[in-house]
């Protein structure tokens, strides 16, 4: 009896130590864990994407034609409704086509331009589209059958060009990595410190 009494009092600290080792371990791991979760999620919304709005307080058969060469796509504005506008051609000073119904999904933000605004990218609702798009904002509407219509270039108040803004997003990128290594090197800090306890107490 007095035997397995010894053998008990000399097994039982040696299993605390064992026991206490892996339940750090694991505390360490949920930890970790946890932690490049948090970094993930903080890569998801610190990194955003912006477009700029460029404004054209006068039209002109230039700027227009200019921009229809570079393949946007035209949006009508007029009297709190918009459509895109197909079939596009400029001509003796007017802007023809179609008008077809506006479907693409509503920005994240209304538009504003005065400062940069945030466009999704997820593959769930991808709005690079706004990234070709130009907003011509009419003071009357000429419209004929089949929804053609015929717009003199005096009928447009403005013109809004939407183009990547690159400052915001790459200042965007730089505050998520920025978070990503502070977060890497919070873990990596951890980790040193549970590896040098451990140590410590295996040496007791």
């Amino acid at each position: 009896m007095k035997i397995l009494t010894d053998t008990f009092k000399f097994a039982w600290p040696v299993f605390q130590g064992w026991a206490g080792s892996i339940f750090q371990k694991k505390r360490v791991l949920k930890f970790v864990t946890i932690v490049l979760a948090f970094l993930i999620f903080n890569l998801t919304i610190c990194c955003k994407s912006y477009f700029k709005v460029t404004t054209l307080p006068m039209a002109s058969s230039e700027s227009v034609g200019g921009l229809k060469d570079a393949g946007k796509t035209f949006i009508i504005h007029y009297d709190q409704q918009k459509w895109v506008l197909s079939n596009t051609q400029m001509q003796n000073n007017l802007v023809t086509g179609k008008l077809d119904e506006y479907k693409m999904p509503p920005t994240f933000k209304p538009v504003r331009s005065n400062r940069p605004n945030r466009y999704l990218t997820r593959p769930s609702l991808n709005q690079r589209f706004l990234l070709n798009e130009v907003h011509l904002y009419l003071s009357a509407l000429p419209l004929h059958e089949n929804n053609q219509v015929s717009i003199p270039l005096s009928s447009i108040v403005k013109i809004e060009i939407y183009d990547k803004d690159k400052g915001a997003t790459t200042g965007s990128y730089i505050l998520g990595s920025v978070g990503i290594a502070a977060g890497v090197l919070l873990v990596l800090s951890v980790v040193a410190v549970s590896i040098l306890i451990s140590g410590l107490a295996g040496s007791v």
